[in-house]
């Protein structure tokens, strides 16, 4: 389909620029689209930083730095795309649930929160673990534990574990997990 080729070819040339943008500041970009907002569309651009957390600043310093780098190749070159729109800069929340191979690549290393379609031998279908990495459509954990909120129940933890990201019903970001990360920093 011709114009979704060309809605990616844009996404992707914003990301590479908010890239170029991020990666000096030790940032970096977890995704990039188009929303809404009533009438006014926008272009969402979502930071993450691996060691640390990203500042109201941070946000601010990507929106004014791209917003230019987009007026100038406009100048130069035409725009990206047609129409107005408001550039949002934002961090991924605590909570954001991963769905793409580039965000399963930005929060490695971090404590994420799974939940699968079938059931994984002694941890059953929602557990913890680290995020070790994604390859060829299986997601790698480690230290993965069964998690039962509420339940009382015999702890399991696998060292290692993988699987089929068919088998995904969800990955997020775990707020009472990054909470106790931080209190233990």
């Amino acid at each position: 389909m011709p114009g979704r080729d060309k809605f990616t070819d844009t996404l992707n040339q914003v990301s590479e620029l908010a890239e170029s943008i991020a990666a000096p500041m030790g940032l970096c970009i977890v995704d990039v689209k188009f929303g809404q907002q009533g009438r006014r569309r926008t272009l969402e651009v979502t930071i993450h930083r691996k060691q640390g957390s990203v500042s109201l600043d941070d946000c601010e310093n990507i929106s004014r730095t791209l917003e230019k780098l987009l007026e100038e190749h406009a100048a130069a070159n035409g725009p990206l795309f047609e129409g107005a729109f408001l550039l949002e800069v934002q961090s991924p929340g605590i909570d954001r649930q991963l769905k793409t191979e580039r965000e399963f690549r930005a929060f490695e290393g971090q404590k994420v929160l799974v939940q699968t379609k079938e059931k994984i031998s002694d941890l059953g279908i929602k557990f913890t673990g680290t995020l070790v990495g994604v390859d060829n459509g299986k997601l790698t954990l480690s230290q993965a534990k069964s998690f039962e909120h509420g339940k009382k129940q015999q702890e399991t933890t696998r060292d290692q574990l993988t699987l089929d990201l068919s088998n995904l019903v969800q990955v997020r970001l775990h707020s009472e997990l990054l909470n106790k990360a931080a209190k233990h920093n």
